[in-house]
């Protein structure tokens, strides 16, 4: 799988948002085709025996992009670029991983994270591949409030609302 690094050029989403097709914002009209092409790019390679995950992962707080986006769209504006839940749902469909390293509030519903779980197994078993939900929930927060991880292997984003 192709995953980020947490140094400032290693992000991927900084990446698919330098292509001509991608417009705008990371999660915006080509970035599907962006991450489905580089998937399939990397599922082509010759000799490769696939096992498990097997292309573009997405997790937010291991790719300062997706973390940034994050911050943008849990501050209570409502721009069409806004990174959410089910757009991140909506591009795992063609990538690797599905829902990876989302912090979410710490009261989450559990009929909430149900229905997302739900949602992941749903495109899972539909296109017959693995994917996960390693969401994070973050005691006492609400959906918008910034994170405060102190790690070397986390950047800070927003708390995603579990919609």
């Amino acid at each position: 799988s192709f995953n980020p690094s947490l140094d400032k050029s290693g992000s991927i989403a900084a990446a698919i948002e330098n292509l001509e097709e991608v417009r705008g914002d990371f999660g915006q009209c080509g970035s599907l085709s962006a991450a489905a092409a580089i998937t399939t790019s990397l599922q082509s390679i010759p000799g490769i025996v696939k096992t498990g995950y097997c292309g573009l992962m997405l997790p937010v707080l291991e790719d300062r992009r997706l973390a940034e986006l994050g911050m943008k769209s849990n501050d209570g504006s409502s721009s069409s670029s806004n990174l959410s839940m089910q757009k991140l749902l909506y591009i795992s469909s063609v990538c690797g991983v599905g829902i990876d390293t989302v912090p979410i509030p710490g009261n989450v519903l559990e009929d909430d994270l149900s229905s997302l779980m739900l949602d992941v197994a749903a495109l899972a078993g539909r296109w017959a591949k693995p994917l996960s939900c390693r969401v994070f929930p973050v005691p006492g927060s609400r959906a918008g409030d910034k994170t405060t991880f102190d790690s070397p292997y986390m950047c800070n984003s927003c708390v995603f609302e579990v919609e």
